[in-house]
């Protein structure tokens, strides 16, 4: 392949990764506010320990990867 085809095929594969992109964004937006609808508040009432800790720990995961992807 080579001229007009591979450029078509560069831009297709650019576009695919971005949607891509766009996809994981989602996808961890949503695992984010899940993971804080699990963390709880200092007010509430005790919960499941384990599953605050692992929201805890997976929001931390979250916010360091964001930054991570802001940096790179």
């Amino acid at each position: 392949m080579s001229g007009p085809e591979s450029q078509s095929a560069a831009r297709d594969a650019v576009e695919g990764l971005r949607r891509l992109e766009a996809r994981v964004d989602t996808l961890a937006e949503a695992v984010e506010v899940l993971v804080r609808g699990l963390e709880g508040s200092p007010l509430a009432e005790p919960g499941n320990a384990v599953a605050e800790e692992a929201a805890r720990r997976a929001h931390e995961l979250l916010l360091l990867a964001r930054s991570e992807r802001r940096d790179g």
